[in-house]
């Protein structure tokens, strides 16, 4: 590395094969100074500001990452805003601009009031915005210039990033420009603001922070981004979050799984959505087979546990109480007997041969595609590809666990042969499956990656289909013809649409394609599917937080000591955290082991210990009562963001009961149980 002084205010910094300029100021009283004198050292920079201090860098090279360690020596009283200002020689290149789970392809996909490239040039974005603290990428197609700070530890150094026209500046104290994204439908005018300002005392302060940087050469962002996460990790700490013993995680979800259970009055039953969710609880007044809900993998669920005994208190008294509510023995068949009437009430739900609506408005009577908040209320008439395809997947999974219990389910297999010939009559030219159809089957909009659960489906139901039956044919040239086309929006990195509240770039569509490749290579061994699941693993990794992001300390997270690293944020369009990752470990987990890549089965152990955290127990019930145990909260507000933009709910809250987090987490467990016990060791 060789450093070299390029003006009274800026230094060059050289290795074999890249470039960075640091720039040098301090913003005093509102004003900008410059530097009286720059020193260049072995290893070291210092920048002398006279009576107003100094900074103090110290830099070392760790691999492709150059490690800048800057100290702040501030010796006058005043107000103050530290710079940390990096560029690097674009050759007069357009700069792309990606940040993780937060800006990409300009964010342009989607209806939202989020940031995006459409609303202004410029952006300023706090550090817990983004999976690791103030992390910005610039590429011009030849280099890939990244920078990274290591996050704040108190609210007063909580920093921001900004990116100009060849760099990034580094604000402390960060502010958000020229809006703030708090809300769904909440989006701040900042413009008019004054800028933060550190009060510096008589005495002085002095105040230290670490930097990385990178300057690669061009490969695809994703690609350059993965690299720096695996450089990165190298040197973080290994510090793991607390959480609960695996035997009582599992049995504390199962128990929650078993209160959310609702008799219909008509023998049958089906998943509340959600529960005790105070001013917000009407949102959550329907329950469905997919989704939010998830109801036929919980039914799976249920039934493939049926012959686990209880340990716990908990567990024991949510049977009990289950049985009673059926009028059923407490035996060994009350889970399967429990699953069978959930599947059974969503047979309810197909309104001709394979259309199948499967969100039920439990206030209205009304069946509906999706009857959550959406952008689109017109598609609740219609049905979901997305829905149907999760739903179907289920629907098999349980007939055949029933079927090794003697409970013979052919209806649901019946009902999953509908479906799947719907969907091949209604696929595409392109290969798509679309997103939103009609009940006739016409396309009422085909964006997105929603088509992709279609195909994880067939590739469920094929192996049970003889070599004579015409379906399976059918099914194995439909899911070879959605291979082409999904296999081509992962290249064009198309990920988003997935989340049907939104149609904005998000982590889910990036998990509907990987599942999908992997269930086909599961199916078909062919070494091409590889080649696109890596596209989508690597687009999910931005999605993934690296770092333990700042937390106010009495905020409600912060009192419990929680851990963000692991943690997983939804899209560009939902600013919280939340415990999808255990569902994505699992595909990681399948990945790494058919490609012996092991930054995902890193990733993958990150999510997993991430996600034994903070589930209700017979002790500590996260403030709800006893019917709750084992309740996770799906919204997790570790930044200024909150869904129903309740401006109490920021910054270290969390919130909402919600079956799918129940679900989906459970199911996810039992997958890496079965298949990756080593994943789940101490």
């Amino acid at each position: 590395m060789h450093i070299l002084k390029s003006s009274s205010e800026k230094v060059e910094l050289h290795t074999d094969e890249s470039f960075c300029l640091l720039a040098y100021t301090l913003t005093f009283e509102g004003k900008r100074r410059t530097p009286s004198s720059l020193s260049i050292g072995e290893d070291s920079i210092t920048a002398d500001f006279g009576a107003l201090g100094a900074i103090e860098d110290h830099i070392r090279m760790e691999g492709d990452l150059l490690v800048l360690h800057r100290t702040w020596n501030l010796r006058q009283e005043g107000s103050y805003r530290l710079q940390a200002a990096f560029s690097y020689d674009d050759q007069e290149l357009e700069n792309k601009l990606f940040i993780p789970a937060l800006w990409y392809q300009d964010n342009s996909k989607g209806k939202g009031c989020f940031p995006s490239a459409e609303r202004s040039a410029n952006w300023s974005f706090l550090e817990t915005r983004m999976s690791i603290p103030c992390c910005a990428q610039l590429s011009n197609g030849k280099r890939l210039f990244t920078c990274a700070s290591e996050p704040a530890q108190e609210q007063r150094f909580v920093a921001s990033v900004a990116t100009e026209r060849h760099g990034m500046i580094i604000s402390i104290p960060g502010s958000e420009w020229p809006y703030s994204y708090q809300g769904k439908q909440s989006l701040v005018d900042t413009s008019a603001l004054a800028l933060p300002c550190l009060a510096i005392p008589s005495e002085g302060m002095v105040y230290t922070r670490t930097f990385y940087l990178s300057n690669q050469k061009e490969e695809s962002s994703l690609e350059a981004y993965c690299l720096f996460v695996e450089q990165l990790n190298a040197l973080m700490p290994t510090d793991k979050p607390a959480g609960l013993d695996w035997t009582l995680w599992f049995e504390y979800k199962l128990t929650r799984l078993i209160n959310l259970v609702q008799d219909d009055g008509k023998g049958l039953a089906y998943l509340l959505m959600g529960d005790g969710n105070k001013e917000v609880q009407d949102v959550y007044a329907f329950t469905s087979a997919s989704f939010l809900v998830k109801s036929l993998q919980g039914a799976y669920e249920l039934a493939s546990l049926t012959n686990y005994r209880a340990q716990t208190k908990a567990l024991l008294k949510a049977r009990e109480k289950l049985a009673s509510k059926f009028m059923l023995p407490d035996d060994q068949l009350l889970l399967a007997e429990t699953a069978k009437r959930i599947g059974d009430f969503f047979l309810q739900a197909e309104r001709s041969d394979g259309v199948f609506q499967d969100n039920y408005d439990l206030v209205n009577d009304i069946w509906g595609g999706y009857l959550g908040i959406g952008e689109h209320p017109e598609f609740k008439s219609m049905v979901n590809s997305r829905c149907n395809g999760e739903a179907m997947k289920q629907y098999v999974l349980l007939a055949l666990t029933l079927r090794k219990l003697g409970m013979e389910e052919g209806s649901y297999l019946s009902l999953a042969r509908r479906v799947a010939r719907f969907y091949c009559e209604a696929q595409l030219s392109s290969g798509s499956f679309g997103r939103w159809w009609t009940e006739k089957g016409k396309p009422g909009d085909i964006q997105g990656t929603n088509g992709a659960y279609i195909g994880s489906f067939f590739c469920t139901l094929i192996p049970l289909l003889s070599d004579e039956d015409p379906l399976k044919a059918d099914l194995q040239s439909a899911v070879h013809q959605a291979y082409s086309f999904y296999s081509e929006l992962a290249y064009e990195g198309a990920f988003y649409g997935d989340t049907l509240d939104a149609d904005s770039c998000d982590k889910e569509a990036g998990v509907a394609l990987l599942s999908f490749f992997l269930d086909l290579y599961h199916l078909e061994h062919d070494k091409r599917l590889l080649q696109s699941a890596k596209l989508a693993a690597q687009f999910i990794v931005q999605w993934i937080w690296q770092c333990n992001s700042f937390l106010p300390e009495d905020s409600m997270l912060g009192q419990r000591t929680f851990r963000t690293r692991g943690m997983t944020s939804v899209s560009v369009a939902h600013h919280h955290l939340d415990f999808y990752g255990m569902a994505i470990a699992y595909e990681f987990l399948r990945y790494a082991a058919w490609t012996g890549e092991t930054l995902y089965e890193r990733q993958a152990k990150l999510m997993i210990q991430a996600c034994r955290q903070l589930v209700a127990t017979e002790t500590d019930q996260l403030g709800r009562d006893e019917d709750y145990i084992g309740w996770q909260p799906e919204q997790l507000n570790h930044t200024a963001w909150e869904y129903f933009n309740r401006s109490h709910a920021m910054q270290g809250y969390y919130d909402i009961d919600i079956a799918w987090v129940t679900v989906l987490t459970l199911g996810s467990y039992q997958s890496i149980l079965e298949e990756f016990p080593s994943m789940l060791e101490e």
